[in-house]
């Protein structure tokens, strides 16, 4: 029947339709999902084709340049950028350097797993979620990342990372070891985590090159133009 009445209102893909052929007066008025829509994403009516597709994860060592890649590629590519560390510091209402020091590295880590829990949850679709530095130091988030179907490290050398980190005092100092010790023991875990690598290589300071780069990869993993694959 529904064949039928698709047909006589001239409605592609006919057998798809959820309700029958309205009036002629409403037929301008109402557009009909298709079974698959509502079944994909129960926002697909009300959303574009972008933000039907599922979220990229960044992750990557402190430093890396997370924060300023996801924002640049957010801007060109037209998606909501989260940082989860501005998130967390929502949510324990002060800024993490100050929270750490007042409650130390397990209460944020506590802290950071709760918030980027969430922030996956809601946001499902059409985002860019910016995570710090040490969110694949717990298993939770590690679970979590590794469940997640688009998960990019930014991956920056070490030295890079250490001339900028001397430079910016607004970040918690680590708890005990290095810069390089730290990023050594995490390697491996970034890793298990990641499903592709973008690499900035020694010495480049050319951003906008890499700022466009790093936007073309995320377009090309949104149009599911590239495999997921392990490169280190």
């Amino acid at each position: 029947r529904r064949t039928a009445a698709a047909a006589a209102c001239g409605v592609a893909g006919a057998a798809t339709l959820i309700a029958d052929c309205p009036s002629k007066r409403q037929e301008n008025e109402i557009k009909f999902p298709t079974v698959l829509e509502a079944r994909l994403h129960p926002r697909a009516l009300a959303k574009g084709k972008e933000d039907m597709k599922p979220s990229v994860v960044i992750i990557g060592m402190r430093g890396a340049g997370k924060s300023t890649l996801s924002s640049a590629a957010g801007r060109m590519l037209g998606l909501k950028v989260v940082d989860v560390d501005d998130e967390i510091e929502k949510y324990v209402g002060t800024d993490i350097k100050s929270f750490i020091e007042k409650s130390g590295w397990k209460a944020f880590r506590d802290a950071e797993t709760l918030v980027f829990e969430r922030l996956v949850e809601s946001h499902r679709y059409g985002a860019i979620i910016a995570c710090g530095g040490g969110i694949v130091m717990s298993p939770e988030n590690r679970k979590i990342l590794k469940s997640h179907p688009r998960v990019v490290e930014i991956v920056r050398d070490i030295e890079d990372i250490v001339e900028y980190l001397e430079l910016d005092k607004t970040r918690p100092a680590y708890a005990i070891q290095s810069t390089r010790t730290t990023y050594s023991e995490r390697i491996p875990w970034f890793d298990e985590c990641a499903k592709w690598q973008f690499v900035i290589g020694r010495g480049d300071k050319n951003w906008t090159e890499t700022e466009n780069d790093f936007s073309a990869l995320l377009k090309l993993i949104q149009r599911g133009r590239l495999r997921a694959d392990k490169f280190r």
